[in-house]
């Protein structure tokens, strides 16, 4: 009976891991929040929060459009995600469903992410092809960020990171009172 507990327990532990669920808080347009839990959206990758680009000749807001659009899809909805890996900064990474719905091959149909499969563990259930070809069919329609002149997202941060570190000497001049 005792290991017949433990066994369960064990089972329960790992299940427990492996799968977050409940109402979600949307952070960015390819992370959100369960039960206080940061969780980043396996497979994409979404325009910063302060990201902008060019759509039709104006200023657009690539980042808040990714996140407004997740915020409508989960407001609301039971979210489920099955963790399979964490990432540079700890947070847990999944593959999140609203039902049967795969929120991130939603994104990547509406153009508001990219397809990022390069990151992926070897063990995942998720179709490369089909967020492929997602992403191909929104780029060949035009939806979203392929209708505007936009940085890829992956290079916005690095270009980002290279300007704070560029101005990492005068800040440290600044604040030593030179």
């Amino acid at each position: 009976m005792p290991a017949l507990f433990a066994a369960l327990v064990i089972v329960h532990g790992s299940a427990e891991a492996a799968d977050y669920s409940g109402r979600a808080r949307v952070i960015d347009g390819d992370t959100i929040s369960i039960r206080n839990q940061r969780i980043r959206i396996a497979a994409i990758d979404a325009c910063e929060r302060d990201q902008t680009g060019l759509k039709d000749g104006k200023l657009w807001r690539c980042g808040v459009a990714a996140r407004s659009y997740l915020g409508k899809m989960i407001d609301g909805q039971h979210v489920r995600c099955d963790i399979i890996d964490k990432d540079q900064y700890r947070r847990l990474v999944g593959q999140c469903f609203i039902g049967d719905v795969d929120i991130g091959l939603a994104m990547v149909n509406a153009g508001l992410a990219e397809a990022m499969l390069r990151y992926l563990p070897a063990t995942h259930s998720i179709s490369e092809v089909e967020y492929g070809q997602a992403e191909n069919r929104a780029r060949d329609r035009g939806f979203g960020m392929w209708s505007a002149e936009i940085e890829s997202p992956h290079e916005y941060r690095r270009s980002k990171s290279s300007r704070m570190t560029a101005m990492w000497p005068i800040w440290r001049n600044a604040a030593d009172g030179l």
